[in-house]
């Protein structure tokens, strides 16, 4: 195995030796060469890479008048919690993406997340010749402490709405039915709809491969939490004729590793 034959190929099959130079697509026929597996207890080792994050409290009040409720003919008011449980999920949505599109601090080293010092970003568009060099580079990330490989395999393709269209033609066969070796690849493309870059791009891997964006919620509570303020005796129900609506939402994130992650983070 050699450097240029895995930037040729983007990834070689083990075993990989004289009578199969370019790798073992399968690497068992028949039966397994030792048994059903060998197993080898390994030792954990820690990083000093720490990432911290508060969480914060997200949400809104809606009021409405007495005279807004009684005249509700077409049941808007019945759907205004939907409406707000609606918002929260989006809400939560951007502030995940907004982790990369903003390409926030890694508080492991004080670097951004895509960095050339992570070696995992580009400044050039997205293309087929990109998102090879964007898996080559994933593959070849190594771990903190031991410096070996991880072997990294991106999973998912996140876009601008204006790019939906390259990313899902780069996955495309061409006239003639010819697979590449981009066909082969098997990847998920994501919409991030909220972002007004029509550029940036960005690619993860499985998060069972790495962890990337951890998101923590207060007691646990990954639903928001609604209420009413209707008692007619109290508050501004009682002072005003008004309802009000509350929801509520207490969560914070980090990326908390940048193996898993790539950024087109284009000039």
């Amino acid at each position: 195995v050699s450097y240029d034959r895995l930037d040729r190929l983007g990834s070689i099959q083990w075993p990989c030796n004289d009578a199969a130079p370019e790798g073992t697509p399968t690497m068992h026929v028949d039966g397994f060469v030792r048994g059903k597996g060998r197993f080898l207890i390994t030792q954990y080792v820690p990083t000093d890479e720490k990432v911290t994050y508060a969480v914060a409290k997200k949400g809104g009040i809606e009021t409405l008048t007495f005279e807004a409720i009684r005249n509700d003919d077409v049941g808007l008011v019945r759907r205004i919690p939907q409406k707000m449980a609606m918002a929260a999920r989006r809400t939560l949505y951007e502030f995940a993406f907004d982790l990369l599109i903003n390409n926030v601090t890694f508080d492991g080293d004080s670097v951004a997340v895509f960095h050339t010092d992570h070696a995992n970003t580009t400044t050039t568009a997205l293309s087929s010749t990109t998102w090879k060099a964007a898996r080559l580079a994933m593959l070849k990330q190594t771990e903190k402490n031991s410096g070996k490989r991880m072997g990294l395999m991106p999973q998912h393709l996140i876009v601008p709405p204006d790019l939906e269209e390259t990313a899902v033609n780069l996955f495309r066969k061409t006239t003639e039915n010819d697979p590449q070796f981009i066909h082969d690849t098997k990847v998920m493309i994501h919409i991030i709809t909220h972002t007004t870059d029509t550029n940036n791009w960005f690619v993860a891997a499985g998060i069972d491969q790495a962890e990337q964006i951890e998101l923590g919620f207060l007691d646990g509570n990954e639903n928001p939490e609604i209420m009413v303020a209707d008692n007619p005796t109290e508050g501004s129900v009682f002072s005003a004729d008004k309802t009000r609506f509350k929801i509520r939402h207490i969560y914070g994130g980090d990326v908390v590793e940048f193996r898993g992650l790539y950024g087109g983070i284009v000039a």
